[in-house]
């Protein structure tokens, strides 16, 4: 038989692996690291059926952390990987359907498993979904039920076309990359497909330089899943919304913190897993959107000084990608304490869940004997070290001080001129 990477495995895993008596069933109950677990079933089945299987099992139970339907899913590992979450996807199909309405037709390129196309077709929306791969297609098609197509990208007239695409982010070695130009397909198609399209959702990695496409007016978004920053879009065309703008999103549990709507503060909440069905859920996300600081004319002020009682603000990953800090502290007397830092000063908490505040106790010397003392001094508990621009060596002092998730201290420590400075804080409410 064919290898295990082949459409027609699958297609036959699908068609005979089911059942009590099936493989995927045997696989799904084995220890795939147990190699007489494995011979065992080698010796019932096809060897690259088996293997098919067990890679089918274990893609299953890795997106279960990402898709309510991952136990009917048809993926593997590297596809769960790369996969938006169902909630992510929901949200950026959300939007598209908010601009094209019920019916448009769109492309979904590099579709991998289908998780975009899953949500496109839940919000509406006439999918073609595309992918290199034809094992990757197939899978698009089972999951999204939607029309998928084993194709190279470049072979595709996508001039006036919607288009959501998601690059393969590898390099030739296999490496996960930041540059467009090791892109598959590259930097040429990418800056194609936004020069043509009516409408496009390009989705990079949140490492991506947004003044690698200086070309194009776009407005880019940087968004988290719960705590994680997991993606960053482009939006083109009729999907910009706000060209020359950018949008730090943030969705699920760490959405519902806010408690207050500033300015370019959006609260939105989305279905997730389509528009019916008892497998439907609903969750929260919270947007800032705003001109990023290296466009502003007039951004947050510098001030290193800081004081006891004030507090130090770290701002989640997506605003600081996004570069909205400024946006973010509007109507605050915040600061920012060295620039491009990224650490704000405040004389109150700054608004979630944009910022992480904490309460001001002290300084130190960056040594771990002074800041144990310093920590004690103020009757405080080592919870973490958090380190910015290289100033110390932060997994050493995390051990050395003994840091532990329910502590009441949290030590920053950062670059001011040529030495480093230690700052001793309290976690607000402890």
């Amino acid at each position: 038989m064919a290898n295990w990477h082949d459409e027609s495995v699958w297609r036959l895993l699908d068609a005979e692996g089911g059942g009590v008596d099936g493989v995927i069933a045997a696989a799904a109950s084995a220890d795939a690291r147990n190699a007489s677990e494995v011979a065992r079933l080698r010796k019932r089945f096809d060897a690259a059926l088996v293997t098919a299987a067990l890679e089918l099992t274990a893609a299953r139970r890795k997106a279960r952390g990402k898709f309510t339907r991952a136990d009917t899913l048809w993926c593997d590992v590297s596809s769960v990987e790369q996969a938006s979450s169902e909630r992510v996807a929901a949200w950026k199909a959300a939007r598209i359907a908010s601009v094209l309405g019920s019916g448009a037709a769109i492309f979904d390129v590099c579709c991998g498993l289908g998780g975009d196309a899953m949500a496109l077709v839940d919000a509406g929306l006439t999918v073609d979904a595309i992918d290199l791969e034809p094992r990757r297609a197939w899978m698009t098609a089972k999951n999204a039920q939607c029309t998928a197509r084993a194709v190279a990208a470049e072979s595709l007239d996508l001039a006036g076309a919607f288009v959501h695409a998601d690059p393969a982010r590898r390099d030739e070695r296999g490496g996960h990359t930041w540059n467009l130009d090791h892109h598959q397909p590259n930097r040429a198609w990418i800056e194609q497909t936004l020069r043509v399209a009516r409408g496009g959702a390009m989705k990079f990695s949140p490492g991506v330089d947004r003044r690698a496409l200086p070309e194009f007016a776009l407005e880019w978004e940087w968004i988290s899943d719960g705590a994680s920053l997991v993606q960053a879009i482009a939006w083109q065309g009729e999907f910009a919304l706000r060209v020359g703008e950018t949008r730090a999103t943030v969705i699920g549990s760490h959405a519902t913190v806010a408690n207050e709507i500033g300015e370019g503060h959006e609260r939105t909440t989305i279905r997730v897993g389509g528009n019916s069905g008892e497998n439907a859920i609903t969750c929260h996300a919270e947007s800032l959107v705003g001109i990023p600081d290296d466009a502003r004319s007039h951004r947050l002020r510098i001030g290193t000084q800081l004081r006891a009682g004030e507090y130090l603000s770290e701002p989640i990953a997506a605003v600081e990608r996004a570069q909205l800090l400024t946006q973010a502290t509007l109507c605050s007397d915040a600061r920012e304490i060295s620039f491009g830092l990224g650490l704000l000063a405040s004389s109150a908490p700054l608004r979630a869940p944009w910022f992480e505040s904490f309460e001001i106790c002290g300084e130190a010397p960056v040594r771990a004997d002074a800041l144990l003392t310093a920590l004690r001094e103020h009757s405080l508990t080592p919870r973490s070290v958090r380190v910015r621009g290289a100033a110390a060596d932060a997994d050493k002092l995390t051990r050395a001080l003994g840091c532990t998730p329910s502590g009441t201290g949290v030590v920053f420590i950062f670059r001011s001129g040529n030495s480093a400075r230690a700052v001793i804080t309290r976690v607000v409410g402890a």
